[in-house]
Parts: C-alpha cells; sequence; structure tokens
C-alpha cells in the first residue's frame, strides 16, 4: 500500500455539515420539567435554611451548598430561555419566578443576549466573544465576571426607567443587553420588551430587601453571600466553556472549536456545572434539548467523533 493511500485509510473520517442524531436523544425541554427541578433545587435551598436556623455555626457548610443551588436555578432558567414560544405562559412565568429572578435575570433580557450568542458562537458577532486569556489577564477576567449577577440587580431599575424614557434604552441595551451600537436601538420593541420586563425582577429583590431589614443576618447568610459565590461558579464557566477560537462560520467543526466541555465531576455536579450544563458542546449544537438528556447527547457525539469531538477541558 502507499504512502498516500495508507494516510487516506487512517484520516479522521470528514465532519458532516450536521450530524444525523437518533431523535430518541433530542429530547426537548418541558415548562413541567423546568418546575420539577426548580421545585428540587428549592427544597434543597429549605433544608440548608432549616439547618441554619437551627445550627448557626454550620453558616461556613450551608453557604456553598446554597450557592451551588443558586447556580443550578440560573442553569434551568437557561434551559427555558430557550424553549421555542414567543410568549410567557403563566408556567413559564412561575419558571421565571423560581429560577430567574433569584440570579436577576428576566426572560425577555436573557433571550435578547443569550440567543445572539447562540446564532454567532465564536463570530465577532458574538457578544460572548473573548480574546486568549492567560495570567493575570485570565484572573482579571474571572474578578470582573464575578460581579456580573450583583450587576444583574442593577438592570431592574434602570430597565424600569428606560422604559418610562426611552433616551435611556439605548445605554440600557449597551450596557445591560450587550447590544452593538445600531441606528434605532433605542426604537427596537424588543429593548423595550426587555425593559418592561425587568418589573418582576423589581419586585423580587424588593421583597429581598424588606426581609433583610427584618433579619439581616439570615438574609446575608441565606441569600446575599451565597449568591456572591454562586456569581463566582457562574464567572468559572462562562471562562470554561468557551474558547478562544475564532469560527469562520455556522459550521459543526465550528461549533466544535469555539466550544468546551467541562465540570463532568462530582464538583461540577455540585458547584460550576450544575444540571449537566457542562456538556457544553452538545448544547450548542442541540440547543433545545433538555439539560437533563445532554449526557446521552454527548455519549453519542464522542462515540460517532472520537477524533474531533474535544475533550473536557480542565480550567
Amino acid at each position: 500500500m502507499s504512502a498516500s493511500l495508507q494516510a487516506a485509510s487512517t484520516a479522521p473520517e470528514p465532519l458532516p455539515r450536521r450530524a444525523a442524531v437518533p431523535p430518541a436523544l433530542l429530547v426537548r425541554a418541558t415548562v413541567p420539567g423546568l418546575l420539577r427541578l426548580a421545585a428540587i433545587e428549592w427544597a434543597w435551598m429549605g433544608a440548608c435554611w432549616l439547618a441554619l436556623a437551627w445550627w448557626p455555626w454550620a453558616a461556613p457548610l450551608a453557604v456553598p451548598v446554597i450557592a451551588g443551588r443558586i447556580h443550578a436555578l440560573g442553569v434551568i432558567f437557561h434551559d427555558a430561555v430557550h424553549l421555542s414560544v414567543r410568549r410567557k405562559g403563566v408556567g413559564l412565568r412561575l419558571v421565571e419566578v423560581l429560577a430567574g429572578y433569584p440570579v436577576a435575570s428576566t426572560w425577555e433580557s436573557t433571550r435578547y443576549h443569550h440567543l445572539r450568542h447562540h446564532h454567532d458562537a465564536g463570530l465577532p458577532s458574538d457578544p460572548y466573544r473573548r480574546r486568549p486569556l492567560h495570567g493575570w489577564r485570565l484572573a482579571r477576567a474571572w474578578l470582573l465576571l464575578v460581579g456580573v449577577v450583583p450587576f444583574w440587580v442593577l438592570r431592574g431599575p434602570v430597565g424600569l426607567l428606560a422604559w418610562a424614557v426611552p433616551a435611556l434604552r439605548g445605554p440600557y441595551a449597551r450596557l445591560f443587553l450587550q447590544a452593538p451600537a445600531a441606528p434605532g436601538l433605542a426604537a427596537s420593541d424588543e429593548v423595550r420588551a426587555c425593559a418592561r420586563s425587568e418589573v418582576g425582577q423589581v419586585l423580587f429583590h424588593l421583597g429581598v430587601l424588606v426581609l433583610a431589614w427584618r433579619w439581616p443576618q439570615a438574609v446575608a447568610w441565606g441569600y446575599g453571600l451565597p449568591l456572591l459565590v454562586a456569581s463566582g461558579f457562574n464567572a468559572h464557566r462562562l471562562l470554561a466553556e468557551h474558547t478562544p477560537a475564532q469560527a469562520r462560520g455556522r459550521m459543526l467543526e465550528d461549533v466544535l472549536a469555539v466550544t468546551a466541555d467541562h465540570g463532568l465531576g462530582w464538583p461540577g455536579r455540585l458547584w460550576l456545572a450544575p444540571r449537566n450544563v457542562g456538556c457544553h458542546v452538545v448544547h450548542h449544537l442541540h440547543p433545545q434539548v433538555s439539560l437533563e438528556h445532554l449526557p446521552r447527547l454527548r455519549a453519542w457525539y464522542v462515540a460517532r467523533f472520537p477524533t474531533h469531538y474535544p475533550p473536557p477541558r480542565r480550567f
């Protein structure tokens, strides 16, 4: 056998434009399923709050557990953002209250930037695109991202002002929705809907402030500090699940190049990548597949494309 024929026989199978995935693996998320997952996370947090009430000395143990569950709520809400619906029904509004407001997110505002990220992942128009980071730059990026969730809390009142004052909608969209500068941004119906949706988030956190006025220590240990820790987990996840590679298009090889799996062990399940969100490559390939079914889908891709599928990142 000639050298050229031998090389051709051992070359990896070229990637198709789109993989022919068995339909049984493409199970979509549902509102009842998301409500069930959110209820489980609230039950865990409730158990931790009871433990804090009985044994205040257990706070250093309870805080990271609660933080992990708050992070999981954000992941569950992220699944809700990918639902193929245009308007919020009663069930989806309840998902927003249980899983979105605790992490300072609304369905409309999150969809605004997150769906654009999925459409343009790794392209110059990707709102999450970042340059290569190493050493101090990586640490600095993490420190900046730790403030993302507290920053989102401020988005609520700013959004309400922008809803009432059209001149503020452009700055609101640029600062909080990661929108690029564009003519007519302030007049966009989508931006206006995002600003209007902030009402619920503002009411939720006003309620937290009322509780903090009455029970400051309980709210600080049971929600305030865990929210900051969860923001740290979220910062790690944002840096770990996307690579600095630049996509050339929206083909299968582009997704494999710009996304990465991470947190597939028990630290990920508890804190860094809860609810299987660490199976991030297949999530980008099939964003409407339920988080509960991503491990099976990932196993299929790893078996089908063992040479091309990227190994998990240790970040």
